[in-house]
């Protein structure tokens, strides 16, 4: 179990430096635990806000650029949730250790840097290894694997 932890992380890892790339947009690395009669959970935390000066002398953003901000925070996290979404349904079966029951779960963190405050959220994506098993035969696609996942976000 623990070298298909390894090269899970290590696949999840790669995809995740293709996607953002510079220093700071990924907040950790992500990582993988296993958990006995659930699964496998892997973590990581991305960064939403790109780079930018918010000291206390730095002027204030206008309207536009607020709403550009957002607009790129809402592609950052849609970035990590495709990555992640990627990953799993091309590698799960680096974990076909697991048994009938148990499960690969991603969650993943989010954090915005604002002025006045720090938005945080959370994406759960998991599927079980009937799933998986599916997805590794070519019996369902990635988008219908996609469809079937159980996807909580708060």
């Amino acid at each position: 179990m623990k070298k298909g932890i390894e090269l899970f992380d290590s696949v999840l890892n790669q995809s995740l430096a293709q996607a953002f790339g510079g220093p700071f947009e990924t907040l950790d690395r992500a990582r993988g635990a296993y958990l006995p009669g659930y699964g496998v959970v892997f973590s990581f935390e991305v960064n939403l806000t790109p780079l930018q000066n918010l000291g206390p002398f730095s002027p204030s953003p206008s309207a536009k650029t607020e709403q550009t901000q957002r607009e790129e925070e809402v592609r950052r996290r849609d970035k990590a949730k495709n990555s992640a979404l990627e990953v799993l349904g091309n590698y799960g079966q680096a974990l076909g250790q697991l048994s009938p029951d148990e499960s690969i779960t991603i969650v993943i963190y989010t954090v915005a840097a604002h002025p006045n405050k720090v938005d945080r959220s959370t994406i759960v994506i998991s599927a079980d290894k009937k799933l998986l098993g599916a997805r590794l035969s070519h019996s369902i696609d990635q988008a219908h694997f996609v469809q079937k996942l159980s996807i909580t976000e708060y």
